[in-house]
């Protein structure tokens, strides 16, 4: 099992529940999709 650990840094108070279904869908599709995306290339290292 790959273990990563990573660190988020916000600017502000971000509100997701201010943002649409299909806007809140899109933004952790992204990040999920940047996850696999940063394990793939430690992975690799």
């Amino acid at each position: 099992m790959l273990k990563t650990e990573l660190e988020i840094v916000t600017v502000g108070t971000p509100d997701i529940a201010m943002l649409s279904e299909n806007e809140q869908r899109i933004f952790f599709e992204t990040i999920f999709a940047r996850v696999l995306e940063l394990a793939k290339e430690r992975k690799e290292m």
